[in-house]
């Protein structure tokens, strides 16, 4: 790592290939944690918003729980790979004509 300074004052770092991968790993291994830390909120939001939105009743959510579990489960597990692709539902919604990439940054726009 070259740590970059001015004045005896630290401004920023530049870290090599390796550090930058083993940063990024990190990172992501943080995350993963943090989703499985806040699972059953993430659960319970997403089972809620079909329950009021479309009506669900107890066994549809359950069936809908069922699947989106393992599916929420790899995608904690895609964070933990160090060099992933892209995350393949986000790619397969895109060539369905949706983009949440581009909803969440309208989303974010409008704010």
């Amino acid at each position: 790592m070259y740590v970059k300074q001015a004045f005896g004052k630290v401004f920023g770092a530049t870290l090599t290939s390796k550090e930058k991968k083993a940063l990024d790993i990190e990172i992501n291994r943080q995350i993963a944690e943090a989703d499985r830390q806040h699972e059953d909120n993430i659960d319970a939001l997403v089972l809620y918003q079909l329950k009021v939105q479309l009506g669900f009743g107890p066994k549809r959510l359950r069936r809908f729980y069922e699947n989106f579990a393992p599916a929420l489960e790899e995608l904690i597990r895609h964070y933990e790979m160090p060099d992933s692709p892209e995350w393949l539902c986000k790619e397969m919604l895109k060539r369905g004509g949706v983009d949440v990439e581009a909803w969440n940054k309208e989303r974010s726009e409008t704010k």
